[in-house]
């Protein structure tokens, strides 16, 4: 399987790969997602963050069939917490059709091999409630729930 560091160039592939999951989103989500964001807007948003030098995207396959875009977060120490350098992974995400055949195990092993070469504390993502099946993705992964945000309205 092929994984590449993405570039500001990819920033349209990107916005191509992550619409499957903003629909998603808007569907589950309404009040709080776009269900058709403007096009030119998600591509020079993606465009942005690749230029960010604390942004990192990888792409799986060739053609592109998913993404990681990661960011690093660094945090000083407070009287509440210790400093704390770690990786986010902000998104992840692979086309339907191309689940189950590898892509997201290779775009979260790349990460993980970002956050050593960072040597980072540890590697944080978030993903909404209904999720389920990310949910069982991450846990297959490592990874494990660390705190819960509560919502309501006034």
């Amino acid at each position: 399987m092929t994984i590449r560091r993405a570039t500001p160039a990819d920033a349209a592939v990107i916005a191509r790969l992550n619409a499957h999951v903003q629909g998603w989103h808007a569907e589950h989500y309404p009040e709080v997602f776009h269900a058709m964001p403007d096009p030119d807007g998600l591509t020079a948003y993606f465009a942005d963050r690749l230029s960010d030098p604390t942004c990192t995207a990888f792409l799986a396959g060739e053609p592109a069939l998913g993404y990681a875009l990661c960011a690093l977060q660094e945090r000083e120490a407070s009287v509440f917490s210790p400093a704390i350098r770690r990786l986010m992974i902000d998104h992840i995400a692979v086309a339907p059709e191309a689940r189950r055949k590898g892509h997201g195990r290779a775009l979260l092993d790349a990460s993980r091999q970002l956050a050593r070469d960072l040597a980072v504390d540890e590697i944080m993502l978030d993903t909404w409630e209904a999720n389920h099946a990310a949910h069982a993705f991450f846990r297959a992964a490592g990874f494990s729930p660390r705190r819960m945000l509560f919502r309501t309205t006034p």
